[in-house]
């Protein structure tokens, strides 16, 4: 029997000693009625950079919603016309008030905006702070901060609808030092999501006193109701954001669970984890977890499918990628017209998105609702627990979580544990959303460097899934999950970049990766093979001499019966292309008239390749990639060669093959 401890305090966790950098004291009060937040803060900020600095940029998110022409109303305009990019009267914003140093002196005077990416003067999401001495490496400082903000209606991730408020992006949040690379603090763009460091938070919020909240962290304080309001406060520890979400109790619902890794992790992926890691079972320990979900009531009779997916999700993720280090997940479906804050990620708390449509049949069978709870689950870990910067390399959140929640669902249906959901080809569909792209796509770019969000989203999330699931393929599965597993366990609270997970992936292989990755992730090629002809002729005939050892003998038809050229001996000459800039060593299966299947590996160095085989038969069938592990290949059509005998072709076979030809160059063209 798998034996599971039950974690003490987080503090017992071996952690680098860098780990909190930002840590935030904030007290808020919300309006329902006006939806605007009042609010101070306390920030202690640690200078763990090897440079000095006197000055800080603060991200005031919210003013992102403050008017048509901030950098990201215009560019959630041009990217996507469908969305909702007109919050009528109900604009949003963030003002500071007071903003105060350690030393009392006042730094609002020395405050002032500025857009680093695009010099949008309409644009108000990033401030420098001019500070009055300079803080020197290891040094703390500490700030004292009141705002007023404003939510918007939700157009993207935050702000409200009617009664139910999601609050994210809300508070002034000090941007991240990098040392002699200077402050790293990118405007709120439509397509880019977040950066910051790892910090603890302890933070207040007066609501009205009967609605119900769900936040970061655990609730580790309440009042008693005072004047129609009550304050709750929540304590996240080892975390860069806080997200929150409130309601009353007639639209939003509290549903409770539990995730107990003696009886919600599967033994059969225990047992593959303990293969292809190579770990025993004490090392794939899991603790238990509290599942807390805010569900619209009239989603409740979705409540157990989000359950059921968050604990495949919390098993799947803690034995591949490490035990999740928080006591609690908090999960929040938004109601009817509030699907901008749906498919979001905060440290600890998630939204996913349910329809109403979902709970009858055959919506029911569909597997969007469970596939979104374990992607935002996986979040936790490729954001939440790593933090890399998802201005600059998105792809790294979202590639990563895409592959792995990718990875969980394939398992979750091929051991038939999600009962009443339909099957169905998870990576096909990826394959297929790639090859319908309009144009190559580079996934290595900042993340507002794309000229459509559909670019956006299959360079990041697609491509860069069917990537790794492609490494996966080449190096095998075992050095795969023990790669993966040691990026997560090692770069834990460090902010990695695209350089230390190919560094942890080429150790994990055995050989330098940054070739391929380079190709992958920079390069707007995608791999592309085809078998361009098969030739068959019979040898010539037997002649000459052959030298025995002793003498030259003369050939002739008196040959020993080993030595003669059976009938059905043929020489093949055999061609293959690569279509593309695209360099990878690719399998290529022969199957012989005799039976025989035969494999070679092709570099695919030089663009072609001429393969002379002699053998007892007919080449009958050549497939190049038989295993599909170029998942990133996704124009196959002329990877195949199967030899058609005349007596047996369709009168019209021309116009077949033509067709299948046109076809073909049609789908290379989009």
């Amino acid at each position: 029997m798998v034996a599971f401890f039950v974690p003490g305090d987080l503090a017992g966790q071996t952690l680098p000693p860098d780990t909190n950098v930002a840590s935030y004291e904030i007290d808020v009060t919300l309006d329902p009625e006006t939806h605007r937040l009042m609010g101070g803060e306390k920030i202690r900020w640690v200078n763990r950079a090897d440079q000095a600095t006197d000055e800080i940029f603060l991200h005031l998110y919210l003013n992102a919603f403050a008017n048509s022409r901030t950098t990201f109303m215009r560019e959630l305009a041009w990217w996507d016309a469908s969305n909702r990019t007109d919050p009528g009267d109900d604009w949003g914003w963030i003002r500071v008030g007071r903003l105060t140093f350690d030393d009392g002196s006042d730094l609002l005077p020395g405050m002032e905006f500025v857009r680093p990416d695009d010099g949008n003067s309409n644009d108000f999401t990033i401030a420098r702070v001019h500070l009055p001495r300079v803080v020197d490496p290891g040094a703390v400082i500490e700030l004292e901060i009141e705002f007023e903000a404003q939510l918007p209606r939700i157009v993207s991730r935050t702000g409200f609808f009617g009664d139910f408020h999601f609050v994210a992006q809300w508070f002034p949040k000090i941007a991240v030092f990098r040392g002699e690379r200077g402050w790293n603090a990118h405007q709120f763009h439509a397509l880019s999501e977040f950066f910051a460091d790892f910090g603890t938070y302890r933070v207040t919020m007066t609501i009205p006193e009967d609605w119900v909240l769900g936040a970061t962290g655990i609730e580790v304080g309440s009042s008693e109701p005072a004047n129609g309001r009550r304050a709750v406060t929540y304590r996240a520890e080892r975390v860069h954001d806080f997200a929150w979400c409130t309601a009353p109790p007639d639209l939003m619902v509290i549903v409770e669970a539990e995730f107990e890794p003696g009886r919600h992790v599967p033994v059969s992926w225990f047992e593959r984890a303990r293969t292809q890691l190579d770990m025993s079972a004490a090392d794939l320990e899991l603790p238990p977890m509290r599942l807390r979900l805010m569900v619209p009531r009239e989603q409740s009779m979705l409540a157990p499918r989000m359950v059921r997916a968050a604990r495949l999700a919390a098993a799947w993720f803690g034995l591949f990628y490490g035990a999740y280090p928080y006591p609690q997940l908090t999960i929040v479906s938004p109601p009817d017209g509030a699907e901008g804050a749906d498919g979001m990620e905060y440290p600890t708390l998630i939204a996913t998105g349910a329809d109403g449509l979902d709970g009858y049949d055959p919506f029911s069978r569909f597997p969007a609702l469970e596939a979104l709870t374990v992607h935002e689950f996986g979040h936790q870990y490729f954001q939440g627990l790593l933090a890399s910067n998802e201005f600059e390399e998105a792809w790294l959140d979202e590639g990563l979580t895409s592959y792995a929640d990718t990875s969980c669902m394939v398992a979750a249906t091929s051991d038939g544990l999600l009962s009443g959901i339909a099957d169905f080809d998870y990576w096909a569909d990826e394959r297929l959303s790639l090859s319908l792209r309009r144009a190559p796509v580079t996934t290595g770019r900042k993340s507002w460097g794309y000229p459509r969000w559909s670019d956006y989203y299959l360079a990041t999330y697609t491509k860069m899934a069917l990537v790794l699931r492609t490494l996966e393929g080449l190096i095998g599965p075992e050095s795969m999950a023990r790669g993966m597993r040691d990026y997560v366990d090692r770069y834990r609270f460090r902010h990695p970049t695209e350089a230390d997970l190919v560094e942890v992936l080429s150790e994990a292989a055995g050989q330098d990766l940054s070739p391929f990755f380079d190709q992958a992730i920079f390069g707007a090629e995608e791999p592309d093979w085809a078998v361009v002809s098969v030739h068959h002729r019979r040898p010539p005939p037997a002649g000459g001499f052959i030298w025995d050892g002793e003498s030259w003998n003369a050939v002739g038809d008196d040959r020993d019966t080993e030595d003669a050229v059976a009938d059905d001996s043929w020489l093949v000459e055999l061609e293959l292309a690569r279509r593309s800039d695209f360099v990878g060593p690719v399998e290529v299966e022969m199957l012989w008239s005799d039976g025989r299947v035969e494999r070679r590996t092709w570099d695919s160095q030089t663009r072609r390749t001429r393969w002379r085989l002699e053998g007892r038969g007919r080449l009958e069938q050549v497939v190049i990639d038989p295993d599909v592990v170029w998942a990133l290949e996704t124009s196959r059509a002329d990877n195949y060669w199967r030899e058609r005998a005349a007596s047996t072709k369709h009168p019209l076979w021309w116009v077949r093959d033509a067709l299948r030809l046109a076809r073909h160059w049609l789908l290379r063209s989009e």
